[in-house]
């Protein structure tokens, strides 16, 4: 937030020190310290409510940008974040007519923009939100670097000009899962372009090239900038862009899984999977509890590695960490990290999870894998979680993934315990088949009705 108060440099530079180290109890603490002082300080008002939401207490983050806008009444950027945190307690609704408010003040606001047009896609009214959330492209903060700058200077942005004898180069754009949960609908894309006598190419991250391979060629590496080597790109869409460009309804759709692991390294893993961890008849496991801690809602959507303890009480389970330099569990625990052998990307994570039973994660990319492979997934969800989720417990991406939602911000204990009873249930059913025969293989290949175990 932008504020033209005044403020007290020295201590919001000290403020700013402990966001960045996640201190959020000491950024709380100096801002009610400082706002006793100057209780206009705009800026201060503003690291006081992001403390507080960090905190998983959005309603308290609402009050201190409404006392904000007491001061400072129709400020755009202050009526923005007391929208998000409206939004933040579920109350998608007043959340949304106070975004459109803000759009009336300033109708060249992006951020509020981009996160009106993600309660239009929640709420799956797509036509408006798709076309609003290509306000993401209008950002000019974004560095040389950037993926979304790299690509602008590669070819002008597809606007649905004709293709006739041209090539549309589709890229990743944001987090891998973004890439998992959009790529589906390449092939599709690629049947228009390909109608009207264009082709379409893919440019994704090189963790996901050969996963991406097998479901579309041609397929490069963005990292090496040989953008020409299919021909020289016309135009560029990054890969959120897919479904404005389909026109896509909610009702097309479909979870049926649509990547496919390379067999062989699937049996490598197998075999791996089989050999390595102890207890080698229990129920095997992948688990995901934190994400990337620059992702905007990574406080809210990741958890502490205690608040899973009602799922290591559980007997005939071992644990496969599935986040290299996230992996570290309490000795006590079954566990098996095999994060080592990642050696090609989601190559060998595709392989590995495939060579598990199930899956228990956060909203990351894993639970985009999981889900477009076709392999169980428990995901653990934050109380409002990402706009494809919904509001409630039923989502039409992907037909492996069950959801489990947290009733109130920050309340994880009623997720894990609703895991615990289906892993617990599950782990009874499997064990005497595995103590009976001398063949591994995965229980969502053995069992039909996995998720109502």
């Amino acid at each position: 937030m932008n504020s033209t108060i005044d403020n007290d440099s020295s201590l919001l530079q000290l403020v700013l020190k402990f966001r960045q180290q996640g201190d959020w109890c000491t950024v709380e603490e100096m801002c009610r310290t400082g706002l006793e002082c100057n209780p206009g300080d705009i800026e201060l008002a503003w690291q006081l409510a992001n403390a507080q939401w960090r905190r998983h207490d959005p309603v308290a983050a609402e009050v201190t940008m409404r006392t904000a806008n007491a001061i400072k009444p129709n400020n755009p950027d202050i009526l923005a974040a007391i929208a998000q945190f409206i939004a933040e307690q579920g109350r998608y609704g007043a959340a949304r007519r106070l975004y459109e408010r803000v759009i009336h003040l300033n109708s060249s606001t992006v951020n509020a923009a981009v996160d009106l047009a993600e309660l239009e896609l929640r709420d799956c009214e797509w036509k408006r939100g798709w076309i609003r959330y290509e306000n993401r492209l209008n950002r000019n903060d974004r560095a040389s670097n950037n993926v979304v700058s790299i690509m602008a200077r590669v070819a002008p942005h597809w606007t649905d000009q004709s293709l006739r004898g041209r090539t549309l180069m589709v890229y990743s754009e944001q987090g891998h899962g973004d890439d998992i949960q959009m790529v589906r609908f390449i092939p599709a894309l690629a049947a228009r372009v390909n109608a009207q006598g264009g082709r379409v190419v893919v440019a994704c991250r090189r963790a996901l090239r050969a996963l991406f391979t097998r479901h579309y060629a041609p397929c490069i590496e963005i990292e090496t900038k040989n953008f020409a080597e299919h021909g020289t790109p016309d135009y560029c869409l990054p890969m959120m862009s897919i479904p404005l460009a389909l026109r896509l309804k909610p009702d097309e759709v479909c979870g049926a899984p649509y990547l496919k692991p390379d067999s062989t390294r699937v049996a490598e893993w197998r075999s791996r999977v089989r050999e390595t961890p102890p207890l080698r008849d229990a129920l095997q496991i992948g688990l995901v509890w934190r994400g990337d801690p620059n992702h905007r809602r990574d406080a809210q959507r990741s958890m502490a590695l205690e608040e899973l303890a009602p799922l290591f009480t559980l007997g005939d389970v071992v644990f496969h960490p599935l986040s290299p330099g996230n992996s570290e569990m309490p000795a006590n625990v079954p566990h098996c990290d095999l994060t080592p052998y990642y050696r090609n990307g989601f190559e060998d994570v595709a392989a590995h999870v495939c060579a598990l039973d199930a899956v228990v994660t956060i909203d990351s990319a894993p639970l985009h894998l999981g889900g477009a492979l076709g392999v169980p997934v428990f995901a653990m969800l934050d109380h409002v979680s990402q706009w494809a989720w919904g509001s409630n417990e039923t989502q039409r991406w992907y037909d492996s993934v069950k959801l489990f939602r947290q009733p109130r911000p920050g309340e994880w204990q009623p997720v894990v315990a609703r895991i615990a009873d289906r892993l617990a249930a599950l782990a009874a059913t499997l064990k005497p088949k595995r103590e009976t025969t001398d063949t591994y293989e995965p229980a969502f290949r053995q069992f039909d009705g996995y998720g109502d175990a």
